[in-house]
C-alpha cells in the first residue's frame, strides 16, 4: 500500500481511512477463504490457509476486492503477493521455517498486483487456476534460484 508516501499525498487522517479499507478487504478475503491471520507484517497480512487451492482462492480474493475498490476510488491500492507451501514450524501463535521465508520473498519480488508462488503450490492446486512461468527468480536467502509462477 506504500503508507509513507500515502500519508504525505492525503494527510494522516486520510491514509488511516484506506488504511483500514485496505486490511478490511484483506481479512474478508482470508475470512471467505477459511484462512487465519497470523499477524499484520507492516502493510501486509501474513495468513496461513489449509491447502494451496485455499491459498491461492484466497490471494484471488484479495486482488478482485481491491479491483474492485479501485475502480471507483481516486487513490489506488495494489498488493504484491507471495504462496507457498510446506511444512512450517508454529511456535507461540507464529509460523518460521522455508515456507515462510520463500512466502515472503516471492511477496518481495512481486509487482503490485501480482500473485507469486511456488511449483508445489501451483502442483497443489486445484484445477480451475491458471499458472504462468515467472522464471527462476534468485530470492534472498534461497542458496539456487527459485522457480516461481505467478497466478493468471
Amino acid at each position: 500500500m506504500g503508507s509513507t508516501g500515502l500519508a504525505t499525498r492525503v494527510g494522516p487522517a486520510a491514509a488511516e481511512e484506506l488504511r483500514q479499507e485496505h486490511f478490511r478487504l484483506l481479512r474478508e478475503a482470508v475470512e471467505a477463504a477459511g484462512g487465519h491471520e497470523v499477524k499484520n507484517v507492516g502493510d501486509g497480512l501474513m495468513v496461513v490457509l489449509q491447502s494451496s487451492s485455499s491459498a491461492v482462492e484466497c490471494a484471488v480474493g484479495m486482488q478482485q476486492r481491491l479491483d474492485r475498490r479501485n475502480r471507483r476510488a481516486d487513490e489506488q491500492m495494489m498488493v504484491r503477493i507471495g504462496i507457498s507451501a510446506g511444512e512450517a514450524d508454529h511456535e507461540d501463535d507464529d509460523y518460521f521455517g522455508p515456507p515462510v521465508v520463500e512466502a515472503s520473498r516471492l511477496c518481495n519480488a512481486a509487482a503490485g498486483g501480482q500473485i507469486l508462488c511456488g511449483e508445489l503450490v501451483r502442483m497443489m492446486a486445484r484445477e480451475g487456476r491458471e499458472f504462468r512461468s515467472a522464471g527462476n527468480l534468485a530470492l534472498k536467502g534461497l542458496p539456487e534460484p527459485f522457480p516461481a509462477f505467478e497466478v493468471i
